[in-house]
């Protein structure tokens, strides 16, 4: 099985912290992620480092990484939607866990503790 990796974990990766070399692990493995937690690491890291060259580039590595990217689509979003009323996850969350699902993911390596209690486990790297 794979692990669907959010957003948080790919930021702590690229950028200095005392959970970096957890979160890069991660990465070095097989994972699930999607462009919208790319987009939202980009942005992260850009804000944290004041770089947006740097931010772009651990983005562009990811893609040449050993993860699956899933593009975030019409199908992904009206997926998401239609769970909206079953979590209270907000709109990003819910993506990146219908994500999860739809990709048949085992666990969440997340910081983010609104994905505890749901049907796939939230596992800290």
């Amino acid at each position: 099985m794979t692990s669907f990796v959010d957003a948080n974990v790919i930021i702590k990766a690229f950028t200095n912290n005392i959970d970096q070399e957890k979160c890069r692990k991660v990465l070095n493995g097989t994972f699930i992620t999607n462009t919208l937690c790319l987009i939202e690491a980009q942005h992260a890291v850009s804000v944290i480092t004041k770089d947006k060259m740097l931010a772009a580039d651990c983005v562009k590595s990811l893609l040449r990484s050993g993860g699956k990217i899933v593009p975030l689509d019409v199908n992904l979003i009206f997926e998401s939607y239609k769970r909206t009323g079953r979590y209270e996850l907000n709109a990003f969350d819910m993506i990146h866990f219908v994500t999860a699902v739809l990709h048949n993911c085992d666990s969440i390596f997340s910081y983010d503790n609104d994905f505890d209690g749901l049907e796939i486990k939230r596992v800290e790297p």
